[in-house]
């Protein structure tokens, strides 16, 4: 997350979709890690905006005393949460070597977090950039699978963005499609993918 897009509409999207969650209670001990890329130059009235947004409470966020640009391990080190949880990198999830690692999610890092609790969720944002939606969620999944750990995914697709829900037990995913199938209706197959892991 960077100040530069905080309130814009896809942070309506994104609260959207973790207030009707948990609201269902199929998000259990939600909390939110921003990873702001820019996180020294946030204000109190940013997290406040940012927690009102995501519609979330700000106890809710994972605090942090490592820098995320410049002492990444320690950064993911601190992250002690064990519920579900969201983490909104500018980005999304890395494919490839990057010029800017602090904009995006490493696979490894992924993989670490689903480690540390087997039952959770862990959702994240995914910026689509000039591309088809599905083509470049292939291309992430592609490279989690590379990882060799079991775990199952879905997404909610739009034309820019997609969120992504991460978990290793597919019961838990299987909840979250069930939900968005429920509100989106016949509109949902154009906008919920369950990714394989094979």
């Amino acid at each position: 997350m960077n100040l530069n897009f905080l309130g814009d509409a896809l942070d309506h999207w994104k609260g959207s979709i973790f207030e009707q969650l948990q609201n269902a209670n199929v998000l259990m001990g939600f909390a939110v890690d921003a990873m702001a890329s820019d996180g020294e130059s946030w204000l109190p009235d940013d997290w406040e905006l940012y927690a009102k947004l995501l519609r979330v409470q700000q106890s809710q966020f994972i605090v942090h005393d490592s820098n995320l640009v410049a002492d990444r391990k320690s950064y993911f080190n601190e992250i002690g949460h064990r519920g579900d949880m969201f983490l909104d990198p500018d980005t999304g999830i890395a494919t490839s070597r990057v010029n800017q690692p602090s904009q995006y999610l490493m696979p490894d890092e992924l993989m670490d977090l689903l480690s540390a609790e087997k039952g959770r969720i862990v959702s994240v944002y995914q910026h689509i950039r000039a591309r088809k939606a599905r083509d470049r969620l292939e291309e992430v999944i592609g490279v989690i699978r590379l990882r060799e750990n079991p775990f199952a995914c879905c997404s909610y697709e739009s034309g820019t963005v997609a969120m992504m829900f991460f978990s290793r037990s597919m019961k838990r995913i299987q909840a979250v499609v069930r939900h968005f199938h429920s509100e989106l209706g016949r509109h949902a197959s154009g906008r919920i993918t369950t990714w394989s892991p094979q």
